[in-house]
Order: structure tokens, then C-alpha cells, then sequence
């Protein structure tokens, strides 16, 4: 079945793009308005290409660019000059990039006469919901500073707890792979180089010699086949997460991995929680408040979790409540926002759990690293010690037959 790139709307505004598989056009567009959404367009989209993107947006502004620019905006406004005035000091410092050039288009909409938020809101794949109710929040406390440096410390944690996670992984994803080309290697050159010196000596080998004698020409003969059902296994991983329900189902996966899974919940926690904290702080009622925070979550179950509790509030439950009653959250961290909610400093509450998971991820990693690289070795050793010995066996055997 053919692959769509499909931008639309949710029921609250948001701006959604998705890569999605259909039997034609208009089943998808049909499909799509029963699940609530508004369909802006639907274009056929290369199918390997949306494959092996799995879906993601590729166009929006990096982060860490992100945060150089909110950062010298923020700056400059504080410095006293015109939003107009700033925009071109960014743009001329910028050259031509994409960037530069959405902001040349913020700036000509603000000179007809938008809002910042309604300018900045118009390019959705490069400024999120949350940037945009940043802005929102800006404009209507007439501190736009303000606003945008709640914006700017919320991105510095996310990008802080990104590195730490990238940094935990990076060894042990370098280990696997090593040690996975050794074993090729041996298997794919070594083996067969012993395996020809045996046959000549026509002397019977052991069970453990003729196993990994086995094993690697089973290897050589249909390792193209081997790549090819890996290729195809990635690519149909790809198609299946591509499309909503299987998004769901493998994010869901993902939250019941051992050890795991308890990082991704306290990595969306925080993230929803820094998120809820931000927006609620700037003056957003708590409900587009936690309709902003659900769309940051890149979980797609806890994302679909947490728009079900928006919908309970909506209809008169209570905020710790309705996120109770999700049951995708830790006791304890319910226990906090239900207290932050009678408190009436919920904003407070949360940026503390946000600080106490981000804290809680530190450690986890921390063990995670420490634990992992060492069974990774001994793994390593055990398989290339085993291909060893298995080789070296009948060597063995023969001078003990000499003696």
C-alpha cells in the first residue's frame, strides 16, 4: 500500500504531520475525519524515504538552533528595540538559511499586522506549540522576555537530559557493534581458514569444532540472505511504527522493557511535567496547558494517555484526577500533583517533579552504563573465547594423541 504525508488539524488547533499508510487518498482523508482530525492536505510521499524516516518530522529547527535564536531574541528585546528591529538584526546575522528565511516571513506578517504569536504560529514545522504559546503567554502579560527566558531554561533541561542519554548509549552501541564485526570475522575468515587445514589432516574433530565449522558456512552461503531479511525486518519495523496504531503499540512496548522502561516514563515525566510548569507559569489555563505538554511527548501511548485526561477535565474532573486515572504514571508523582493541586502551586510542584525525575534518569543511567558495559565485555569474551577454543580443540587433541 502507497505512503501519505498528511498535515492536520487536531480538535484544539494543534498542527499535526504525519506519515501514514492507506489504500488510496480518499480512505485516509475519510479515515482521518472520523478519528476528529481536520485534513489540511495529503500528498503520496516516497515510500523507502518515509520508511526509513519512520515518520519523523525531518524539517524542524534543531534545537540547540532553536535556543540560539530564542536566546538573542530574548536579548535584544530586553535591550529595548522593536520586535521588527530585532528580527532583521537576526536575519541579516543569519545568512540564508531555512531559518532565516521563515523569520524574513514572521517579520513581513508582523508588519501587516499580526501578533508575534500568530506570525510565529503560522510555521508549526519549525516552532512548536509550546514556542508559540510561549509567545501567547508574552503577549498577554506584556513581558515577552519573561516568557521567552521560562522557554529558553525548560529547552536547556531538555537538551541537558538529551546528552546524558545519547552519552550513556554511545558506548555500549559501540561495544555491541564492534564486537558483532569480530564475530563476523572470525566466523566469515578465520573459521574457514582452520576448517581447510583439518579436512587435509583427515582427523575426526570434536562436536564443538564441527558446530562452529558449520555455523560459519552456513554464515558464508547465505549471509546475502541474512542482510536481506535484516533489511526487510527494519524496513517493515519502520512501516509498522509509521502508522498510528503501531506507534502506539511499540511506544507501549518500549514503557515494559526491564529497567528501560522505567527511564522513558521518568524521561516523559519530566519532559511533561517541565512542559506543564512553563506554560502554566506564563498564564495558560491548565488545560491548553496539558494539551501543549501532551504534544511534546515523543511517547505516543503516554501522549494518546494524557489527551484522554484533557478530554476528563474538560468534561469537570480534576487535574491530578484525570491524570490518576491514565494509570500511566508512578504513584508517588500523582501523590505530588494531587498535593501541588489543593495547594494551589501546582506550577511549583511540577517543575520540582521534573527536577526529581531528571535527577531520578541521572542515576538510573548512571547504573545503566555501569552494569551494562561490563556484561557487554564479559559477553564479548565468552563469544570470541568459545570460536577459540572451539578452533584450537582438535589441535589439542592431536598432541595429546602424539604423546
Amino acid at each position: 500500500m502507497p505512503t501519505y504525508k498528511c498535515k492536520m488539524l487536531t480538535r484544539d488547533g494543534r498542527r499535526l504531520e504525519k506519515t501514514l499508510i492507506a489504500r488510496n487518498r480518499p480512505m485516509l482523508a475519510g479515515q482521518l475525519e472520523r478519528d476528529g482530525y481536520f485534513v489540511i492536505d495529503i500528498q503520496k510521499a516516497d515510500g523507502v524515504r518515509a520508511l526509513i524516516k519512520g515518520g519523523m518530522p525531518g524539517n524542524r529547527a534543531r534545537l540547540k538552533d532553536l535556543l540560539a535564536f530564542t536566546q538573542e531574541f530574548s536579548v535584544l528585546i530586553k535591550a529595548g528595540l522593536p520586535i521588527i528591529s530585532a528580527l532583521n538584526v537576526i536575519i541579516e546575522k543569519r545568512g540564508g538559511d531555512e531559518l532565516a528565511r521563515v523569520l524574513a516571513e514572521v517579520r513581513n506578517d508582523i508588519s501587516s499586522g499580526s501578533s508575534l504569536s500568530e506570525a510565529f504560529g503560522k510555521h508549526t514545522h519549525l516552532f512548536s506549540g509550546l514556542y508559540v504559546s510561549s509567545l501567547k503567554a508574552g503577549e498577554r502579560s506584556g513581558n515577552i522576555p519573561s516568557s521567552l527566558g521560562r522557554y529558553i531554561g525548560y529547552i536547556k533541561k531538555v537538551l541537558e537530559i538529551r546528552r546524558k542519554m545519547i552519552t550513556a548509549s554511545v558506548y555500549p552501541v559501540i561495544l555491541t557493534g564492534v564486537s558483532v564485526f569480530v564475530i563476523f570475522f572470525l566466523m566469515i575468515y578465520v573459521v574457514p581458514s582452520f576448517t581447510g587445514t583439518y579436512l587435509e589432516a583427515g582427523t575426526d574433530l570434536p562436536r564443538l569444532t564441527v558446530f562452529l565449522i558449520e555455523s560459519s558456512r552456513l554464515l558464508r552461503e547465505y549471509s546475502p540472505a541474512i542482510l536481506l531479511l535484516a533489511a526487510g525486518t527494519v524496513l517493515g519495523y519502520r512501516a509498522y511504527a509509521a502508522s498510528e496504531k503501531g506507534r502506539i503499540t511499540v511506544d507501549r512496548v518500549k514503557l515494559g522493557i526491564p529497567f528501560l522502561g522505567s527511564i522513558f516514563i521518568d524521561y516523559s515525566l519530566s519532559r511533561m511535567s517541565r512542559t506543564l510548569a512553563t506554560v502554566l507559569q506564563g498564564g495558560m489555563p491548565l488545560l491548553d496547558s496539558l494539551r501543549v505538554s501532551s504534544g511534546t511527548l515523543d511517547n505516543q501511548f503516554l501522549k494518546t494517555k494524557l489527551e484522554r485526561a484533557a478530554e476528563e477535565i474538560e468534561k469537570g474532573a480534576g487535574f491530578s484526577e484525570a491524570v490518576s486515572n491514565t494509570k500511566a504514571f508512578p504513584r508517588m508523582a500523582m501523590s505530588m500533583l494531587e498535593a501541588g493541586e489543593k495547594s494551589g502551586a501546582l506550577d511549583q510542584v511540577l517543575n520540582d517533579l521534573a527536577d526529581f525525575y531528571d535527577n531520578e534518569i541521572d542515576a538510573r543511567l548512571s547504573m545503566l552504563t555501569s552494569s551494562v558495559e561490563p556484561a557487554l565485555m564479559v559477553i564479548m569474551g565468552l563469544l570470541i573465547g568459545f570460536i577459540v577454543l572451539a578452533m584450537y580443540m582438535p589441535i589439542f587433541q592431536m598432541a595429546g594423541t602424539i604423546r
